[in-house]
């Protein structure tokens, strides 16, 4: 295998590393595509309207607020609501979400350099 397909199979098992934690918790913890798209999406804007991630991914309302609460159970992602507008939550990166961001950058951008 390349570099570049082992860092980016590297990348997807450090996903899934960090969901296996949650299934002490008894939940049903699979890691999708979705999880993977939205989290990306939320490192590239730090910060965002969770309308926002509905119109640029193109999911359904039920289906954003569940891949949210995903990636929120992994520590990822806070949600509150904006100031602007109580109707809206605000969704931001953690620190944690931040850390492991820069993990599948420091990951993809290394396998680039091949």
């Amino acid at each position: 295998m390349n570099k570049m397909l082992k860092n980016l199979s590297d990348a997807i098992k450090a996903f899934n590393k960090a969901n296996t934690m949650l299934k002490g918790e008894g939940k049903d913890s699979h890691i999708l595509v979705e999880h993977i798209e939205v989290f990306l999406y939320l490192f590239d804007k730090n910060q965002v309207i969770l309308r926002d991630i509905q119109k640029a991914m193109g999911y359904n309302q039920p289906k954003v607020h569940r891949v949210v609460k995903h990636l929120k159970r992994l520590g990822w992602v806070t949600v509150r609501m904006a100031d602007h507008d109580e109707r809206q939550r605000l969704v931001t990166l953690t620190q944690d979400g931040m850390n492991f961001g820069s993990y599948l950058n420091y990951k993809l951008s290394s396998a680039s350099k091949v």
